[in-house]
């Protein structure tokens, strides 16, 4: 799949969180990393060139253990792809509307969050 070009490993993300203030207050004043782009209640901070850290703000995966962050170019054949192979999708939101990428979690419980590619451009 990856050597496919659906999807290119960005990196692991290791934070979720319920409150989306500390979680910025955190990452931004504590740690002083700026905030490369976000989609609803995912935020990325660049940590180095072609590595981001994802933290998820929502609150649905706090206190969770970390799973893995892909990007792609094509997020319905990505989603598909997950569906076929008997994995929950969940949208994340954006703006109040699904679009920005999804989690994949795995009846084993692995998760998985893709993302379109776009997003982790620098705004």
């Amino acid at each position: 799949m990856v050597s496919d070009g659906l999807l290119a490993f960005e990196g692991v993300i290791a934070y979720g969180t319920r409150d989306a203030e500390e979680a910025a207050h955190f990452f931004e004043h504590t740690l002083g990393l700026g905030p490369a782009a976000g989609d609803g209640d995912v935020r990325f901070y660049a940590l180095a060139e072609g590595l981001a850290l994802a933290v998820d703000t929502g609150g649905g995966y706090a206190g969770l253990p970390p799973y893995l962050l892909f990007s792609t170019g094509d997020l319905d054949a990505a989603r598909q792809h997950f569906l076929r192979r008997g994995c929950d999708v969940v949208e994340m939101e954006s703006g109040g509307e699904a679009g920005g990428g999804f989690f994949a979690r795995a009846p084993e419980g692995h998760t998985v969050c893709v993302v379109d590619r776009t997003s982790l451009e620098d705004e």
